[in-house]
């Protein structure tokens, strides 16, 4: 309480200066037997502010008659009430509360609350009265003093309650001033070791609310942890000052007005708050306050607040701040903040922030941040992230700016600016730099760079793939499976005396690297890339088909030089590891000697025969390769 005093003086002079005190204010009433409820409306129109009262002690059906001209609130008001009642100013509302009339008398009960197996005093113990909703604390020496209405009933009650102890009930003769004293006994040794005695968190112990409460507030709470009552309206200033007093903090509201902050016991309505709310229990239907709320049960309906929102149990409804949103537990329903989303439990709905979302179980709906999503729990759904979303398993879709890391199987699609990471694959990743799955791909890898898994039964499309063992295809500059098809084959051809190909990946689709020279005095050099696919036959005979590209040095690097072929081979196992093929192939050369400075140098292609003119620098022809594979 004590960090608030300054800004409730500044809010005191600010309000001061606005507007004219509302029970000052100048009206003028003409009734002939009215209801009280027509005649204080009447008032509050002329005077532009609004009546607050408990319709237990004050009968607004009851006919009245008065007639005065430019007369005061307050005079008005004593006339009504006949100076039964007491009239309080709180922003634009009067409180009309039962007053010190000859119908209505005070009286003071004080004394002293002692351990009743030391007889020491106890500092800190709650003494209220339950139905007045009026309460006083005790000091260091155990003395208490307290100020009760007389009622009706000729006798009162007031309960002494201390965290750790049994409450005690004294029972009181109404009517006079009176000292009693209370000797409580400890509870239990059995609840000793329930530090909680509460269904429901501690909003006290939270950052705000140890800041913006003081200690006796929060002593009291712990005090009364069992007892709370309800209330169709409450009205305060800060905590503690307010239509409930001291005690406020027990009671639930229909309807709760914080001009700056409030601590209540819970809602089931509406709330508002220019700054504040710290309810302890359940909240439903509507909160809102100007910085945050906080909640220590479930909230149902919708929480809004300025900078934060704490709800210490789960949420089913909207929540929504202008930086972060906490849940203890699991939410049904949306998460709206500027920065941070977080929630202890599983989701179903939907978070949303400019920054970080963080779900500690299941994920099921739609998980979108600026920057990252954390969902320590299998998405049903989507993750949508502007640099990493995290998640242990995917039953939807991933996709970020940069990063997607997923612990589990993808059911789904993974798609990242830069790298993907899984255990398994469903479906797709598509990455431009790296896919990772650590376990088997039923689906596609599509990155710009790497493509890994150790088992692939899909398509990888990328310029380096691996896997250890492969019943799909790769397709890429480099594809390499570590158990799957692997040879290094030297042959020679129509076009070149030398050449050396490695062929990777399974019998399916394999991808071959080429080179190749020719040993005469003028040097030919190629080098290419190509695909293939193997039929088995009988016995150790295999038919493979192939496609390669090359490029051609011919002697000059000023002309353009490529033959794609295609080439059918026999292939028959000699050994273990080594094979002899051999097989026909159909060339398409294309060459550019628009600049040729040395015609004698360069290199004829094909040399030992003239190939099909297909114009535009386009030739063709039918050759032959033969030679010795290895492994």
């Amino acid at each position: 309480m004590k960090h608030l005093f300054l800004l409730v003086a500044s809010f005191a002079i600010s309000y001061t200066g606005y507007a004219q005190s509302p029970l000052n204010k100048t009206v003028s009433v003409d009734a002939d037997r009215q209801s009280l409820a027509q005649v204080l409306d009447n008032i509050s129109m002329q005077g532009g502010f609004h009546f607050s009262y408990v319709k237990e002690f004050i009968h607004d059906d009851s006919l009245v008659t008065i007639h005065v001209t430019d007369k005061s609130v307050k005079q008005v008001l004593d006339i009504l009430f006949q100076g039964n009642f007491q009239f309080r100013e709180i922003g634009n509302q009067i409180i009309i509360q039962p007053g010190t009339s000859a119908k209505e008398k005070w009286f003071v009960v004080s004394g002293h609350v002692n351990d009743a197996h030391t007889g020491k005093p106890i500092n800190n113990a709650s003494v209220y009265e339950r139905v007045q909703l009026i309460s006083t604390m005790t000091n260091e020496q155990g003395y208490f003093r307290i100020r009760l209405r007389e009622r009706e009933r000729s006798a009162t009650m007031l309960t002494v309650s201390k965290e750790l102890y049994r409450d005690t009930i004294m029972l009181l003769t109404a009517g006079h001033d009176q000292e009693v004293n209370a000797n409580i006994k400890p509870a239990p040794p059995i609840q000793l070791s329930i530090v909680d005695v509460s269904q429901h968190s501690h909003v006290e112990q939270t950052m705000f609310g140890k800041f913006f409460l003081s200690s006796r507030q929060r002593m009291q709470s712990l005090n009364l942890s069992d007892f709370f009552t309800k209330q169709p309206y409450q009205y305060s200033l800060v905590p503690a000052l307010g239509t409930h007093g001291k005690i406020g903090s027990q009671v639930i509201n229909k309807f709760s007005l914080n001009l700056i902050g409030g601590y209540t016991a819970g809602l089931s309505g509406v709330e508002l708050a220019g700054v504040f709310n710290i309810d302890q229990k359940d909240v439903k239907w509507v909160q809102a306050a100007g910085v945050f709320n906080i909640v220590g049960g479930h909230l149902t309906g919708v929480q809004i607040a300025g900078v934060h929102n704490h709800t210490m149990d789960s949420l089913k409804g909207v929540q929504a701040a202008g930086v972060s949103n906490v849940l203890k537990h699991g939410f049904r329903g949306v998460q709206l903040s500027g920065v941070y989303n977080q929630t202890g439990s599983d989701s179903k709905g939907a978070q949303f922030s400019g920054a970080i979302n963080h779900t500690a179980g299941t994920t099921e709906g739609i998980q979108a941040a600026g920057a990252i999503n954390v969902s320590r729990g299998t998405v049903h759904g989507a993750q949508m992230a502007g640099a990493i979303n995290y998640g242990q398993g995917i039953g939807g879709a991933q996709i970020a700016g940069a990063v997607n890391v997923n612990i589990d199987t993808t059911n789904g699609a993974q798609i990242a600016g830069a790298i993907n990471y899984t255990k398994s694959v469903k479906g797709v990743q598509i990455a431009g730099a790296v896919n990772v799955a650590i376990d088997t791909v039923s689906g596609a890898q599509i990155s710009g760079v790497v493509n890994y898994t150790r088992v692939l039964k899909g398509v990888q499309i990328g310029i380096v793939n691996y896997a250890d063992s492969s019943d799909g295809y790769s397709i890429g500059l480099f594809s390499f499976v570590r158990r799957g098809y692997h040879q290094v084959q030297v042959y020679t051809n129509e076009v070149l005396d030398l050449n050396i190909a490695y062929k990777s990946g399974n019998r399916k689709l394999y991808s071959l690297l080429l080179a190749g020279v020719s040993l005469s005095d003028k040097h030919a050099y190629s080098f290419g890339y190509g695909i293939g696919h193997e039929f088995k036959l009988k016995s150790a005979n295999t038919i493979s088909t192939e496609l390669t590209s090359q490029a051609l040095y011919v002697g000059n690097w000023n002309s353009t030089n490529s033959m794609a072929r295609l080439q059918i081979a026999w292939n028959h196992r000699l050994t273990k590891n080594i094979n002899l093929f051999a097989g026909p192939s159909f060339t398409v050369y294309y060459s550019d000697k628009h600049d040729v400075s040395d015609p004698d140098h360069e290199i004829k292609v094909p040399r030992h025969y003239s190939p099909f003119d297909l114009g535009g620098g386009v030739t063709a022809w039918f050759g032959w390769h033969i030679g010795i594979g290895f492994f």
